[in-house]
């Protein structure tokens, strides 16, 4: 299958990779700037590579100046040693951490298929990545593009802005517009979460006021910061109401019991009993996973 093309302005697009699976049409993407300087942020699932080089010919580059990737979920990492193959003169810019896993992806791929079962299957295993490609995202200083170190989705998590352009990756939660006319927007909040960690780099996110968010699941959306402000509330109202069931009697699983009242409570999810079947049984999947990290960390240490 093709990638779907969405263009904003003169040169900025959202290439909207095929589905995977069942469920997953319209939301793993990659977001090209084709200027003066041309870069990709993110590259997608492994699965998914030839379709993303088609696209990216289609739109009519024939080289990238870089790669920038803001995690290394294989959703958004997953194609970075087919895509730097293709264009061997991008370097890939991206959390220090994530250098090793991405030279040898052998133990990202296990913990992958430990945490997603078949949906990793679905995905592929990420190719090696020549370590010389590789930048360390903290000490890089080029393009106009600003890294800024926003882990809380993961700890490996960079964002990155250009012009008034926030590439948010998942720092600011899933939102996207349902063909209903409605917006959906969830915390991914996946084992190991940290509730401060996360807080902290959305701040750092707002003092930098940006004007528009790109989202990695999916779309571009005016009014960065105020969607910033929103998502921040949404996790102090999550953590509230599964704190609030994880004190009451165990008469039910306590994740059935969580998604069930932050279903019927949070108004930013209302756009789920919309959805299609299956997209709504793959949003119970992500959704049930960001449940289990606020969980956990009520048994972590904060970090700072």
């Amino acid at each position: 299958m093709s990638c779907k093309i969405k263009q904003y302005g003169e040169n900025l697009f959202l290439i909207i990779l095929p589905p995977v699976a069942p469920g997953f049409q319209d939301f793993i993407g990659v977001w090209l700037y084709k200027g003066g300087t041309n870069f990709i942020v993110d590259t997608g699932t492994s699965s998914t590579s030839d379709a993303l080089i088609q696209a990216l010919h289609e739109t009519g580059v024939k080289d990238l100046d870089y790669i920038f990737l803001t995690h290394i979920h294989m959703d958004h990492a997953g194609a970075t040693g087919e895509i730097s193959e293709h264009f061997p003169d991008a370097p890939v810019v991206c959390h220090k951490d994530a250098i090793p896993h991405l030279i040898d992806p052998s133990k990202l791929w296990e913990g992958t298929k430990k945490t997603l079962g078949g949906i990793a299957e679905a995905y592929g295993p990420l190719k090696p990545v020549n370590d010389k490609r590789l930048i360390d995202a903290s000490v890089f200083n080029e393009a106009s593009v600003i890294p800024i170190i926003t882990p809380g989705h993961s700890l490996h998590h960079v964002s990155y802005i250009f012009r008034e352009l926030l590439f948010a990756g998942e720092a600011g939660g899933v939102c996207y517009s349902l063909s209903s006319g409605g917006e959906y927007m969830r915390p991914a909040t996946p084992p190991k979460f940290f509730m401060n960690t996360a807080i902290e780099s959305i701040d750092r996110l707002i003092s930098k006021h940006p004007g528009k968010i790109c989202y990695g699941h999916l779309g571009l959306k005016e009014d960065a910061v105020n969607l910033l402000k929103r998502h921040k509330d949404q996790l102090y109202f999550w953590e509230d109401v599964i704190r609030n069931e994880t004190g009451k009697s165990q008469n039910e699983d306590l994740i059935s019991r969580c998604s069930k009242a932050l279903l019927e409570k949070d108004p930013l999810l209302s756009g789920f009993s919309d959805m299609e079947e299956d997209v709504k049984e793959r949003e119970m999947f992500f959704l049930t996973n960001s449940i289990k990290g606020f969980v956990e960390s009520f048994n972590f240490p904060k970090l700072s």
